[in-house]
């Protein structure tokens, strides 16, 4: 009999959190609350927003929240290509 693991990273329990996300979205309620009690509600709703969107859990691709296929789109735009012109 095999005991086999999900992943090898260490999940959290509600919503499979991982480590990564907690301290994430802890920054996101620092900054939220630093802007708040500085009396910038709307950068501080704003900064909220994007909080809760970049933990949105995805199924798209094995970054399974959303900050992390961000990071893997501006990977891909910022990377040096290379364009062959050919005439044949």
């Amino acid at each position: 009999m095999y005991i086999t693991l999900q992943s090898i990273k260490r999940n959290l329990g509600l919503f499979n959190l991982e480590l990564e996300d907690i301290i994430l979205g802890s920054i996101f309620g620092l900054f939220f609350t630093i802007l708040f009690l500085l009396h910038l509600y709307t950068s501080a709703i704003i900064v909220i927003s994007l909080g809760v969107l970049a933990l949105i859990p995805m199924d798209f691709s094995k970054c399974n929240r959303m900050y992390k296929i961000f990071i893997l789109f501006t990977k891909f735009l910022t990377k040096n290509k290379n364009y062959y012109f050919y005439i044949n």
